[in-house]
């Protein structure tokens, strides 16, 4: 390490020694031209080239500053400042050149005019390429550039106002020039567009308020040095002088407190209220943009909100409001009405992630879920983020949807929090969401036995092989349909291996994408009856799938005698511990395929000897997927029967029981539940009288009509009974029936609800697979 730091100190000592000798080399040639009074063109283009260099020798010299001891410092300094005072005086040297010739000029011109040559066309002078800097639209680089081109254009009496246009446009880009480029170069036009420019560009007091501000937020030097010293003292000096130049020096007391609290007091109110201060202040020129008038203007804008938020509450005058969306929010599109489809689907608004700009919140983003925590603390002060929320627009402390601790305090997002021993608590916790593979097994409706024709999946046995000599027999299948491996997390824990976790993203049909912390293992499989092998990398969950039922007989398939079989046929009720996804599902299954017709099962040659399919994986889609389960056809029947039996008509309607998924359910009470609910939606209507009238009313309706009774923890039978908690919803934009019951039946009580109990029936939206075929 020393050597390196060696090599840098003496390159960057070389690269400074030859900017300061070319510097050198300019400062003699400008001083002896402007003796021999060369084109002052050229001279200029020199100083410019001058200052270019000096440019990047005072970067290296910072540079070099800071690798030198306290000792050589000091002389390092005194030499660099030496070097800067020539550099100053050239330019002078420059300067007083420049004036001496801009005299004479002055003064040829009024000799010829006195000679009567003043008819001659002024056009005819040669207008000097002045080296200006353009100015794009900076209203702090505006004061400079204007100062620099009054000095060697605008205040010139040998161009006419033509020229001196041209000259303007030249020097002018981006927003600057589209501000003046409606107008068309003429004499008449060049003041209007002088006004134009300064009007738009020329904000004295936004300037003066952008150094205050900057001041305001110079950070505190934490570890003195003479370099950190200096560079702080630059930036004071900087801003100081700035001031003075605009007539308010801090110093002589030019600059008031007034100004300072104004500057600093705009800075923290939002931009909305900024704007509407300055269409006042620009709209009432007679009242002066103080800090009096500014906190008089607050207080009034704070009067008219309250007045504002106050009269929301108010009743509807009959006045037509928009549509409301399914969660209560005011809607911008246009009135339609409700079908019902649209009352069972929950809808999103897209929004757009800020770092990876694909559609979706920056909380599930993938992009963002695998950057580890200080990475996602760096890219959440990047793009402004809130610490708590992760949205942009505000701070943590302003967030609404932020929880509180105990103390009052406001949290951070999970996503921000640095590893503690915490983490490996939540980490175990995270592995509790189950990840599951279902798999849908046909049964035959007499006597409930597999069949086998309907049934068979790509199951195979192999003994997965520790690093520390633990063997162990697993039951594998394979799925092309999954893009990963999984394994159990009980083998892995027999096995003895213990691996860094990694983010995953779980998506399946019927379900949003799920992110899950989890293990990543390697595993060493061999076939149980050979030594073929191969390394896995998967995925440890708590659970795959549930029992897989038994295989059938094999005598009667002639064509599969002989071959050696991955599974056992047959074999009892079996769990699988493995899923390999296809990922690794080639380097497992070899060309080899031996196949009858599709009633007869096919022989796939594996690594581990041959596994059996038949014609059920077309339907493989169906069978499997992550996260959702499929309900057999003898359930489904079983419902469907226990509904036409139990369905009536009592002379006005079709009544039916409820579908529970066992007769035998026993629920527990939630009497305390509904209670606490009910009282919640008491306090929330105690100070809305109007409100409360209106939930009055429709209680009672629904008592008279006989769809709800009043009860108490005494009645109903055990375990057969549940109180639905419910909450009051309001339509502000209804004329007639302003609100509604909402009644929870998936309300959770220790862990359950009802809903949980009673059978969802199956689907009636017709399958994905099915339409997508169709094409």
């Amino acid at each position: 390490m020393k050597g390196e730091a060696t090599k840098k100190f003496e390159e960057l000592t070389k690269k400074l020694d030859r900017m300061k000798r070319r510097v050198n080399d300019l400062m003699t040639e400008i001083q002896h031209r402007s003796a021999e009074n060369v084109e002052i063109e050229k001279i200029e283009a020199m100083v410019a080239e001058m200052d270019r260099m000096y440019s990047l020798a005072e970067d290296l010299q910072w540079s070099y500053e800071e690798l030198l001891n306290e000792d050589d410092l000091a002389t390092n300094v005194h030499e660099w400042n030496a070097f800067h005072y020539a550099v100053v005086d050239t330019r002078a040297t420059f300067h007083v050149y420049k004036e001496k010739i801009m005299k004479s000029s002055k003064t040829e011109t009024a000799e010829r005019k006195a000679a009567g040559e003043e008819g001659k066309d002024v056009c005819s002078l040669r207008i000097p390429k002045w080296q200006l800097t353009p100015f794009d639209g900076d209203i702090m680089q505006f004061g400079a550039f204007w100062d620099q081109f009054q000095a060697s254009v605008h205040s010139r009496t040998d161009l006419n106002d033509i020229e001196k246009f041209i000259c303007l446009r030249s020097n002018l880009k981006g927003p600057a020039l589209e501000v003046i480029s409606g107008f068309s170069i003429t004499a008449s036009n060049y003041p209007e567009a002088v006004k134009t420019l300064r009007e738009r560009f020329d904000r004295t007091d936004l300037i003066i308020q952008h150094h205050i501000i900057q001041l305001a937020e110079l950070k505190k030097l934490t570890e003195p040095s003479p370099t950190g010293l200096r560079k702080l003292y630059d930036k004071l000096m900087l801003h100081f002088r700035a001031l003075r130049a605009m007539g308010k020096d801090p110093i002589n007391g030019q600059l008031t407190t007034d100004e300072i609290f104004l500057a600093l007091s705009q800075r923290a109110m939002p931009s909305e209220l900024n704007k509407k201060w300055e269409e006042f202040s620009e709209s009432n020129a007679s009242i002066s943009a103080n800090l009096e008038s500014f906190l008089e203007f607050v207080r009034k804008q704070i009067d008219i909100e309250e007045k504002v938020t106050f009269t929301k509450g108010t009743k509807s005058t009959g006045v037509e409001r928009g549509p409301t969306t399914l969660h209560g929010n005011r809607s911008k599109g246009i009135p339609g009405k409700y079908t019902t489809t649209a009352l069972q689907i929950r809808t999103q608004e897209r929004t757009r992630c800020l770092l990876c700009q694909k559609f979706h919140d920056i909380s599930v983003c993938t992009q963002f879920l695998a950057s580890d925590v200080e990475e996602r603390w760096r890219i959440a002060k990047r793009l402004g983020l809130c610490h708590s929320c992760l949205k942009k627009g505000h701070r943590k402390i302003e967030c609404g949807a932020s929880r509180k601790t105990a103390a009052g305090e406001t949290t951070i997002h999970d996503l921000l929090k640095r590893k503690d021993a915490g983490d490996e608590k939540i980490d175990e916790k995270t592995e509790e969401n189950i990840t599951k593979v279902c798999l849908k097994m046909s049964m035959d409706k007499r006597d409930g036995s597999s069949s086998y024709s309907n049934g068979s999946l790509q199951i195979s046995r192999a003994v997965i092989c520790a690093e520390n000599g633990i063997k162990r027999t697993a039951n594998c299948i394979l799925d092309s349909g999954a893009q990963r491996s999984f394994v159990r997390k009980e083998v892995v824990e027999s096995l003895g291996l213990n691996r860094p976790k990694e983010h995953i993203t779980i998506s399946s049909f019927n379900q949003r994408n799920e992110h899950r912390k989890l293990m990543l293992v390697e595993l060493r499989l061999k076939g149980v009856d050979n030594d073929n092998f191969c390394v896995i990398n998967t995925l440890c969950v708590s659970h795959l799938c549930g029992i897989v039922p038994p295989n059938p007989m094999m005598e009667e398939h002639d064509h599969l005698k002989g071959l050696k079989l991955a599974d056992q046929f047959p074999r009892g009720e079996v769990e699988i511990d493995l899923l390999i996804g296809i990922d690794h599902y080639y380097d497992i299954v070899l060309n080899e395929i031996k196949r009858m017709d599709t009633s007869k099962p096919t022989a796939v040659k594996t690594i581990f000897e041959c596994k059996c399919e038949c014609n059920i994986i077309k339907k493989f889609w169906e069978l499997e997927a992550l996260g959702t389960e499929i309900r057999n056809e003898f359930e489904v029947s079983d419902v469907l029967e226990r509904f036409k039996n139990e369905v009536r008509f009592d002379g006005e309607r079709y009544v039916v029981k409820l579908p529970w998924k066992s007769p035998e359910v026993q629920i527990p009470n939630n009497y305390e539940q509904a209670e606490r609910r009910l009282q919640q939606l008491e306090k929330r209507l105690i100070n809305n009288d109007e409100r409360a009238k209106e939930y009055d009313e429709v209680i009672k309706n629904y008592i008279d009509r006989g769809w709800i009774e009043e009860t108490d923890e005494r009645d109903g039978i055990p375990g057969k009974t549940w109180y639905l908690p419910h909450h009051a919803v309001y339509r502000d934009d209804k004329t007639t029936t302003r609100c509604r019951i909402v009644f929870d039946a998936s309300a959770k009580y220790h862990g359950t609800s009802l809903n949980d109990f009673l059978d969802p029936r199956p689907p009636l939206q017709n399958q994905i697979l099915d339409i997508l075929i169709r094409f």
